[in-house]
């Protein structure tokens, strides 16, 4: 029964800090529609590294707060044992490849893959993470 829900499960997504910043601007308003809609159909999600990728940019104490409410409200994709495992295997093969990408990148494309989540982005290292891993990714 759990696996016919799975396979009927809507896409997931996991936005990354790059595109919160572009939502938070409203640089883009077929963008901020489109995330708009898919908090509203449940299927973003978020994990601590980007909540705190996004807090330590807040302007203002007022802003701080209204961030903290509205990122803790979303689900929420723990970095247990299993994401730090996926990470450390991810870096290392990058690494052993030549590529040297940042460490909350990898991190965030962790969380993603292990949790089965397009990786919603605007960063050129998750486009090269997406081709050395298993990875699905969205550019925007």
């Amino acid at each position: 029964m759990l696996k016919n829900l799975e396979k009927m499960s809507p896409e997931r997504f996991l936005v990354d800090t790059t595109v919160w910043v572009k939502y938070l601007r409203g640089v883009d308003a077929s963008l901020k529609n489109r995330i708009s809609a898919l908090v509203l159909e449940g299927r973003v999600f978020t994990s601590d590294i980007i909540i705190m990728e996004i807090l330590r940019g807040a302007k203002s104490d007022k802003e701080y707060n209204m961030l903290y409410q509205d990122f803790l409200a979303l689900p929420l994709l723990e970095i247990d044992h299993n994401v730090w495992e996926t990470a450390w295997k991810t870096a290392y093969k990058l690494r052993k490849s030549g590529f040297n990408i940042p460490m909350a990148d990898v991190i965030i494309s962790a969380v993603a893959m292990y949790y089965k989540c397009t990786l919603m982005h605007s960063d050129k290292h998750f486009n090269l993470l997406a081709k050395h891993t298993g990875l699905n990714v969205i550019e925007v």
